[in-house]
């Protein structure tokens, strides 16, 4: 770890964008968000102290004022996530290989040329095919097959990484979160699990359109492993699928339930086109060590919190 930190965290104005300021911000660590909203919503769902966190609006795909922010900002740790999900790439083809491949070229581009000690950013593991492609599980090595526009985005990064390390010596560390849930988490195709929690703690009913099953990751957990791979500074371009629960959305509506009695959450039966299950060694070893939380305790912690933000009136219920 650097003497002196000073986090960029891009993105931060989206679910895990906010938890990493939040965490940043709470540990005492200077933090600048970068992020074309200027809406912090999110932010205030976690914490109502700015502490250390500063934000700078900003184009993800403009390469003079990424770079300028680097530079002016001093910055010694960058935090990538800025991305349009998704549904966004599905819509505007070609914002979304503006924002997720051009602004990821950016970030790298800023780390070469900024004196930035370590660099973490997401990809997805939207990189990878059907389940069937993966009979033995899915390793971080195994084949990818993107069916999506925004997986094909997510692979053309990482292989620029790769390239920016053996041409330009840029460290970086790349994580493929899941099924992301808990506070924040408001948008994209594997939101509803969410959403199906605030539907709950609301005493509303909510359908989930999709079952099978899915790994889950705490937007919060996610947060602090991006986090902790940028501190990692591990030399040369690194990719790792997160680990954590895997559960059937069946199990996540049952533990709904026993959370909320009474709640009115269904699901759909048709599962995502994805496999359920990744091996996250690669990081643990990394890191040594990574601990998830159980979906038990995941549950738990979200629809309590989503209950007193709903008291409060900084979250509505799911339409």
């Amino acid at each position: 770890m650097a003497a002196r930190e000073r986090f960029l965290v891009t993105g931060s104005a989206g679910c895990i964008g906010s938890w990493a300021m939040h965490l940043l911000s709470r540990d005492g660590v200077e933090v600048v968000g970068f992020d074309l909203a200027t809406d912090h919503r999110r932010v205030r769902l976690l914490t109502d102290q700015q502490g250390s966190m500063r934000f700078v609006q900003g184009d993800i795909t403009d390469t003079e004022v990424v770079l300028g922010v680097v530079a002016r900002e001093g910055i010694t740790h960058i935090v990538h996530l800025a991305a349009l999900q998704i549904p966004f790439c599905q819509a505007d083809p070609i914002g979304g290989a503006r924002v997720n491949v051009v602004g990821t070229v950016n970030i790298l581009e800023s780390a070469r040329r900024s004196d930035v000690a370590g660099l973490s950013y997401a990809s997805s593991v939207a990189v990878y095919g059907p389940p069937d492609l993966y009979p033995d599980g899915v390793r971080d090595d195994s084949p990818l097959a993107p069916s999506t526009l925004y997986g094909a985005y997510k692979q053309a990064n990482e292989r620029s990484a790769r390239v920016y390390a053996a041409d330009y010596g840029v460290s970086s560390v790349c994580l493929r979160p899941c099924s992301v849930y808990g506070p924040g988490r408001d948008q994209g195709l594997t939101s509803a699990p969410t959403q199906a929690m605030v539907a709950a703690a609301a005493e509303t009913p909510f359908h989930i359109p999709f079952g099978g099953g899915s790994t889950f990751q705490h937007a919060g957990e996610v947060a602090r492993l991006f986090i902790e791979a940028a501190r990692a500074e591990a030399e040369g371009a690194h990719v790792y699928n997160l680990g954590g629960p895997s559960v059937s959305i069946a199990e996540v509506v049952s533990l709904i339930s026993a959370e909320a009695p009474g709640a009115q959450i269904t699901s759909g039966d048709q599962a995502l086109p994805l496999p359920d299950q990744y091996d996250g060694a690669g990081l643990d070893r990394l890191l040594g060590g990574v601990e998830y939380l159980s979906m038990e305790e995941g549950v738990a912690t979200s629809i309590s919190a989503f209950r007193e933000l709903l008291s409060a009136g900084l979250i509505d219920p799911p339409v």
